[in-house]
Order: structure tokens, then C-alpha cells, then sequence
């Protein structure tokens, strides 16, 4: 018996509530089965291993993350119009919020020491950087990618965040650069 998709997208939600309140060693089938009001026997029928719940839970943060910037990225209409949607990645709520960093912080770590979320994150910085190269061309938006990565990660740990004039300053200074060979 498959779960639903709302089922499992609760599930997801609420593995991914737990790895934010606790880190990925607190992940565990009672507090991800309170956090969803499920019995844990249900997770268990689903998700046979708790990697394979964690590999789930990232997969679907990721879709749901790159579909937003991918929408956000195709909307706009120029150069100008692309590095604000840049700048709002950065700064907005499409990845840059606290718990999509500290979820993402969880992947990288996991990434470093096991294969399948290694692909998993190489899978979603190649959807960041088709999405940039909508509107960039390819080196460019490989340049980007690092810089949203850079400042999103800057602007969480520091005391002050760097202001959205110097972020969008930056990204048009990059757009503009003539490191393409295009």
C-alpha cells in the first residue's frame, strides 16, 4: 500500500520540522511520527530505513525549492529583471530562510560522507545553475550559484546580514562580466 501524496508530503514536513529542532542524529520514527500525528508504525511501512525517509524528505525540499526559482528565474523578462530574481533568492524566502539553511547545512553534511545525497545535492546545484542559465550564460551562472550559496550562508551566521544594495551591486557586476566565452 503506497501512501498518499499528502501523507507522505506530511511526513516530509514534519521530518524536515524535527532535523531543524534537532539535527539529523534526532531524526527518529516517534518524533518524526508525533511531529506528522501519525503512529510510528506507519512511517516504518512507508520508509523501510531512516535514510530512505531523510533521502525523501531533502528530495522534496529540493522540488519544492528549485520549482520556485526555476518560476521565479523563467518570470523574468531582462538582464536587470534576472539579477533581481538573483537578489531575491538571496534575500527572499525561496531557500534563503533559517530553516532551509539549516536543512541545507544537514545535506551537506550528510553529502560528505554518503553517496546518494553527494548526487542528491550535485542533482540540485545542476537545477540552480539551469535555472540561472535561463537568463545567464552558462559560466556566469555557474558564478551565481556560488555567490547565492556565498551570501545566503554569510547572511545566516553574521550578526548583520549584507545589505540587498551590495548583493544586487555584486550580481550585476558578475552578470556583466565577460568571462563567457558565448
Amino acid at each position: 500500500m503506497a501512501a498518499s501524496s499528502t501523507t507522505k508530503e506530511e511526513i516530509y514536513e514534519a521530518t524536515l520540522t524535527v532535523m531543524v529542532q534537532e539535527g539529523i542524529r534526532g531524526i527518529t520514527w516517534r518524533r518524526v511520527a508525533t511531529e506528522a500525528g501519525l503512529s510510528p508504525g506507519t512511517l516504518t511501512y512507508h520508509f523501510p530505513h531512516t535514510e530512505s525517509l531523510l533521502l525523501g524528505a531533502f528530495t522534496w525540499m529540493i522540488d519544492n525549492i528549485s520549482r520556485s526559482f526555476f518560476e521565479r528565474m523563467s518570470a523574468a523578462s531582462n538582464k536587470a529583471s534576472a539579477c533581481e530574481a538573483v537578489v531575491d533568492l538571496i534575500c527572499g524566502d525561496i531557500w534563503a530562510s533559517r530553516r532551509h539553511l539549516v536543512l541545507s547545512f544537514e545535506l551537506y553534511s550528510l553529502a560528505a560522507r554518503k553517496d546518494n545525497f553527494r548526487l542528491l545535492l550535485q542533482e540540485w546545484m545542476a537545477r540552480s545553475r539551469k535555472s540561472l542559465h535561463l537568463a545567464f550564460p552558462f559560466e556566469t551562472a555557474c558564478a551565481l550559484d556560488a555567490l547565492i550559496e556565498g551570501f545566503t550562508i554569510h547572511n545566516l551566521l553574521n550578526d548583520t546580514p549584507v545589505d540587498r544594495k551590495i548583493i544586487l551591486n555584486t550580481v550585476n557586476k558578475i552578470a556583466s562580466s565577460r568571462c563567457d566565452k558565448n
